[in-house]
């Protein structure tokens, strides 16, 4: 009776393996597991900001969001829907301790499915992302208009889409309505939220903003860039001088290098005079909004909170970092 038994299984295990090996040949196939791919992956929150003419003529879109995904599933290979003229400033991965963003290479390729968009993908190492382009949308010289459109090859769980209002922008509108508005008190900026909440994948979410702005200039010059980007710790190109050769003239060629010093030295006085003047400007603004960000999820944290009230987690308490465990 033990002997049939034994036979029996036999026969079973020798004639599954006969249907995993002849299945593929009869059109049908056998898989043991599938692995998890970066489109099977949702986004668990999603923000998304929309500045139109910030520190460019153009709208600059920053995007900033986590993964649904767990530790061990990275490197973790992503895509996303950008316009197709877009120009990419960095696709990244944030570091949510010290805040910053690791900067990772990317490919670009057109979406088959629809013109309007290009595919890029890169590689993120936690899942924590950022990246961050302009486009050129807007119409109209004074009566400004344009439409925002994001799309996401994978479902959002929470979307939050935020358009800021340029500083000399008025009858600013946006349709849908937004549902809440935010002032940033450090730089005068108004954001417009809308609160999307899900959002499938592949579908569409749209917004219409139109406001009049008579002043072309964009909210932030290049010197304004410079003194925030000096305050902030972020390396600036610094020009260097190409030495000429002397011409041979009766004028030594060491008067030229000692007259151009001295031109040099006077136009650095007034450029550090001027970024000095802007610094004491701006400073005390970003000063108190420096730590006002939710280390988990980046959004801005209201004054005197303990907890996002976005996501939920502790915020710094003196210089101490609350341990927090991922979700």
């Amino acid at each position: 009776m033990e002997i049939r038994e034994h036979t029996a299984k036999c026969l079973c295990v020798l004639a599954w393996l006969c249907l995993v090996a002849l299945g593929p040949a009869a059109g049908g196939s056998v898989a043991f597991a599938q692995a998890s791919t970066a489109e099977d992956t949702a986004i668990q929150q999603l923000r998304v900001q929309v500045l139109p003419e910030y520190d460019d003529p153009r709208v600059l879109v920053v995007v900033q969001g986590r993964l649904s995904a767990p530790g061990t599933a990275f490197p973790l290979p992503v895509t996303f829907r950008l316009p197709v003229d877009a120009q990419i400033n960095q696709m990244a991965s944030m570091d949510m301790l010290t805040r910053g963003t690791v900067s990772l290479p990317y490919d670009v390729q057109p979406d088959p499915e629809d013109p309007r968009w290009s595919l890029v993908t890169y590689t993120l190492d936690n899942a924590h992302f950022f990246y961050e382009y302009y486009y050129q949308p807007i119409e109209g010289q004074v009566e400004k208009k344009f439409a925002f459109t994001f799309s996401s090859p994978q479902a959002v769980g929470e979307l939050l889409l935020e358009v800021q209002q340029p500083l000399a922008a008025e009858d600013f509108r946006l349709t849908p309505t937004p549902t809440t508005t935010r002032t940033d008190e450090s730089q005068s900026f108004v954001y417009h939220q809308l609160q999307v909440g899900e959002l499938a994948a592949g579908k569409e979410v749209a917004v219409q903003v139109s406001y009049t702005k008579i002043d072309p200039a964009p909210s932030l010059s290049l010197q304004q860039m410079m003194v925030v980007m000096d305050l902030e710790g972020i390396a600036l190109d610094k020009p260097h001088l190409v030495e000429a050769s002397p011409s041979g003239g009766t004028v030594p060629f060491w008067f030229f290098a000692l007259l151009g010093s001295v031109v040099l030295a006077g136009l650095g006085g007034l450029i550090w005079y001027r970024a000095q003047q802007d610094s004491r400007a701006l400073a005390p603004a970003l000063e108190a909004s420096r730590g006002s960000f939710c280390r988990q999820c980046g959004t801005a944290l209201k004054p005197g909170a303990q907890f996002c009230h976005y996501c939920g987690k502790a915020a710094m308490v003196g210089n101490e970092l609350v341990s927090l465990e991922m979700h």
